[in-house]
């Protein structure tokens, strides 16, 4: 989006988003407590759906999930290739810096702006935002002090085009996580050749957990959709990337722009998720950290075996915060931050506009699926619109939230499906929990 105004007089550390505008808070708008625990990569989803927890057919379609559409198969060729460069020694003597850490935290978000970061934040690392094994089973001992979170935008246009779970869902994060993850080995690199430990995480591989990382680095607050954070100006349509290094480095403070109080009134990614992964329900107390849990179960298994697209980010092009940003959307959207008496009314103004409708004059990619050697045309594609009908509430009792206690560990045995009676009784019981804490803490 082209500036209204010149930006002459804008720092490059700012970035083109004016962060700074948004209130900055002590700690989170969500309940992190002192007991949280890190965990092993083995918990997570994707890695579940491989090693065959989520069924055979998850565990067939996972190996071919980044190639089985040609474009984002050639996104996924070179992002991979980043690998091993995400680490790497630092240089033996320190480069003649300032000791002043507040002028390297500029100087290292102007060099992230630089290479065409959205956005960027740093916070201090807690100790279990780190994997405690990785993928092998083996301990992750790496622990740097500091995180530098890099954001890049998927693209409203192509979003607009899309129904967020057809056969261009795949390219539009991959174009991101690719982008972010150039950012972040390069700018890694950069610190190292100065004399810091430092090392790049991206979605092909890293040691550390991002999500919680960019609510830390006050880049977003905790949405509805769960385990995505949402920021004020992208809502959820972007990708992250890391640096964690030894730089010093002062971090940025969380952020308060309303949004739990947007998000507890407007239930629209609950209700246009196809899997009905998206909880309709309150928020759950979860490894001592509060949220509202998705059935990982269910947005993993449709998200990879879709058969009508590439993958899903429906909840991303569902999301009334996923904006072009012109000037009436801005309005709104300080409005929103502003003054939460209009929430409802701009919930109810998204449907009624029909944002989330698809716009087939930004449709660009065409409709392709790789199998075996060839790429063939799809069976078909997902052509979504809005739902305004449907009633998932009902449905409320069969999204399963999977215990911190249940999850898989390194020594467990290669397959370990969930038990979603267990899950079923483990949302309602962390509900409760939570409703007991946040009784106890006077909120």
């Amino acid at each position: 989006m082209l500036p209204l105004f010149s930006n002459k007089k804008r720092p490059i550390h700012l970035g083109r988003f004016p962060m700074e505008k948004i209130k900055r808070v002590d700690k989170p708008t969500t309940y992190i407590g002192p007991n949280v625990k890190g965990v092993p990569k083995r918990a997570d989803g994707f890695v579940r759906a491989f090693k065959g927890d989520f069924g055979p057919a998850a565990e067939r379609e996972i190996r071919r999930f980044v190639t089985k559409q040609p474009f984002n198969a050639a996104i996924g060729h070179l992002h991979w290739k980043q690998v091993p460069i995400h680490k790497g020694d630092p240089a033996p003597e320190k480069a003649p810096l300032s000791n002043d850490a507040a002028e390297l935290a500029k100087h290292i978000k102007a060099a992230c702006y630089f290479m065409d970061a959205d956005m960027v934040g740093i916070c201090e690392m807690p100790d279990w935002a780190w994997y405690s094994h990785d993928i092998k089973g083996q301990p992750i001992t790496t622990r740097h002090k500091y995180a530098i979170v890099i954001v890049i935008d998927q693209g409203f246009d192509t979003m607009e085009a899309s129904s967020g779970d057809d056969w261009i869902s795949a390219g539009q994060s991959y174009r991101a996580y690719f982008k972010s993850s150039s950012v972040a080995v390069i700018v890694a690199d950069y610190i190292r050749r100065l004399g810091y430990a430092a090392q790049a995480h991206s979605n092909a591989d890293g040691d550390v957990q991002q999500v919680p990382l960019m609510l830390l680095a006050g880049l977003g607050e905790l949405s509805r959709i769960g385990e995505v954070i949402l920021n004020p100006f992208l809502g959820p349509r972007h990708k992250t990337a890391v640096i964690t290094t030894d730089l010093p480095l002062v971090p940025d403070k969380p952020i308060d722009f309303n949004l739990q109080a947007f998000c507890e009134k407007c239930r629209k990614c609950a209700r246009e998720c196809p899997a009905q992964a998206i909880p309709f329900g309150p928020k759950v107390l979860y490894n001592d950290y509060e949220i509202w849990k998705p059935d990982v179960e269910k947005c993993t298994k449709y998200r990879v075996t879709n058969l009508k697209g590439s993958a899903c980010g429906r909840c991303m092009k569902m999301c009334p915060w996923n904006k072009e940003g012109l000037m009436h959307h801005r309005l709104a959207m300080w409005m929103a931050i502003k003054w939460k008496w209009t929430h409802r009314l701009l919930i109810w103004l998204d449907d009624k506009l029909g944002y989330g409708k698809r716009n087939p004059v930004k449709k660009w990619w065409i409709d392709l699926e790789t199998k075996g050697d060839r790429v063939v045309r799809p069976q078909g594609a997902n052509e979504r619109d809005l739902t305004l009908d449907r009633d998932a509430t009902k449905d409320e009792e069969k999204r399963a939230m999977y215990s911190y206690d249940s999850l898989p560990q390194p020594a467990t045995p290669p397959k370990s499906p969930p038990d979603r009676v267990k899950g079923l009784e483990d949302r309602a019981r962390a509900a409760e929990e939570l409703k007991k804490l946040k009784a106890t803490l006077g909120r």
